[in-house]
């Protein structure tokens, strides 16, 4: 059986509304320095919630009670077969710059407005068809620790204040319909 993953959809509220919670991955982990939402591997019998709320919590150095969860998003299952189980979240928080960030995972956080999103659509590609010299540099950079499925498939790609953010997490979010 496949390893199920479950991964937190985080809101925060800001002094301009809105906005989302994502994480640089460590140059530690696999696939270093991309825009990810915090989440990981379930442990056995836990629960897609449990997993995405103790999986945040670790990589922010939150508490539990500064997460509210408001719903499952639909599972996606991954071209090699994992499932990724979304959960959507409202962080109650006053900052990020008072998170304690696991550095073996999270290199940093920045928030992604709602109102940048509503105003900037994601750029479409087919990785199979489109010419390296026809990719932004930063995703053509993430595309490197892909190896032979480097020129499979078709992702989205937002890049906000030189922050990249493609596949499973651009696909995330162009679900939430921003």
């Amino acid at each position: 059986m496949a390893a199920k993953y479950a991964i937190l959809v985080p809101l925060a509220e800001t002094g301009s509304g809105d906005a989302l919670l994502l994480e640089v991955r460590s140059q530690l982990v696999k696939q270093p320095g991309e825009v990810c939402f915090p989440g990981g591997r379930a442990e056995s019998g836990e629960s897609a919630v449990e997993a995405a709320v103790r999986e945040t919590c670790e990589e922010l150095g939150i508490e539990p009670d500064a997460i509210e969860v408001i719903s499952e998003l639909p599972t996606l299952t991954m071209g090699d077969g994992r499932e990724v189980y979304p959960v959507s979240a409202r962080l109650h928080i006053e900052g990020i710059d008072g998170f304690r960030l696991s550095e073996d995972e999270v290199a940093e956080v920045f928030l992604l407005p709602v109102s940048w999103l509503m105003e900037n659509p994601p750029v479409h590609y087919d990785l199979a068809s489109t010419a390296d010299g026809d990719l932004p540099a930063k995703l053509l950079g993430y595309l490197s620790h892909y190896g032979e499925y480097r020129k499979t498939g078709q992702t989205d790609y937002y890049e906000y204040k030189g922050y990249g953010i493609w596949g499973l997490t651009a696909r995330i979010i162009r679900s939430l319909g921003y």
